[in-house]
């Protein structure tokens, strides 16, 4: 019998366990009580994705759900800029479904940002989730179980569209103002410190990452402000924890109170006080900065 594992960073959740027969079977054993919580699944209605992010290498989707599934990836992907994709093989080769999918990962994605990967496996059918960065950091554990439990229902009956869309809906899980690329605050943190951003006057997200690349933080942050902000305005907040700055980007004419607020900002980020060269921000927009309190 086979398990369906969360792969993830240094750590790997325990799920189903398939049976392999002529047709994909899977029986659920759950760690808790799960399969009780009710879990309602609407499709979100997004807009048609421009790039690629399902790779049906298995042939289970037929055109229309494949694209049902890569717009909404592609939606993951600009509106909480995770690096999605959802991956069915036959064959993984001589690697097991973690390899497969941390591969796929750096295929796809160079290994870089937050990522969702769903990976649909029918060679040992052992069916992945992987996940890093701000995934990681907010998808807990008994929504991931009651995502897998109602996704194998799903699965088991052949509706293969459904199942995928709800693994994938665990992206919705992480929050709309901040993408925790190296998961630099802790969950109650991203938490409030989401909410300091809501109330800011101005649309604004919170990039937090640790360059190691040959492009440069401006580079970098102009290419996530686009790829937030394709039809809307808004400001994007950068974090580089390995040159311990905060830079801010804008295609609009930004708040004069912004300049002075990125020096405050930069100085406590120097001390790496990253929650509060934040709060420094919100405030200079006009928002209700957070508290290191949970609320």
């Amino acid at each position: 019998m086979k398990k369906f594992f969360s792969a993830v960073i240094l750590a790997a959740a325990i799920g189903l366990t398939i049976c392999s027969c002529s047709e994909k079977e899977i029986t659920y054993e759950p760690k808790s009580s799960v399969e009780t919580t009710s879990q309602p699944f609407t499709e979100r209605e997004v807009k048609s994705a421009e790039g690629n992010y399902v790779f049906d290498k298995a042939g289970l989707l037929s055109e229309e759900d494949a694209k049902a599934c890569n717009d909404y990836a592609g939606w993951l992907f600009s509106e909480k800029l995770i690096n999605t994709a959802v991956i069915t093989v036959n064959d993984l080769g001589d690697k097991t479904p973690y390899d497969y999918a941390a591969d796929a990962f750096a295929d796809i994605y160079e290994a870089k940002g937050s990522a969702l990967i769903v990976l649909i496996n029918n060679d040992t059918n052992e069916d992945t989730i992987y996940k890093t960065g701000t995934c990681f950091t907010n998808i807990d554990e008994t929504s991931q179980e009651n995502a897998v439990y109602w996704s194998t229902k799903e699965i088991m009956n052949g509706d293969y569209r459904k199942g995928i869309m709800r693994l994938l809906q665990l992206g919705e899980l992480c929050p709309d103002h901040i993408a925790d690329n190296v998961q630099l605050f802790e969950y109650d943190q991203v938490r409030t410190l989401n909410k300091a951003l809501a109330s800011c006057k101005d649309d604004v997200t919170l990039l937090a990452s640790k360059n190691d690349s040959s492009s440069s933080n401006e580079d970098i942050i102009k290419t996530y402000y686009k790829r937030k902000y394709i039809d809307k305005d808004g400001i994007m907040l950068m974090i580089d924890t390995k040159k311990k700055s905060v830079i801010a980007y804008s295609d609009k004419k930004t708040p004069k109170e912004l300049d002075a607020a990125l020096k405050s900002a930069n100085e406590l980020a120097s001390k790496e006080d990253y929650f509060s060269a934040v709060n420094k921000i919100v405030e200079a927009l006009d928002g209700k900065s957070a508290s290191k309190k949970s609320d």
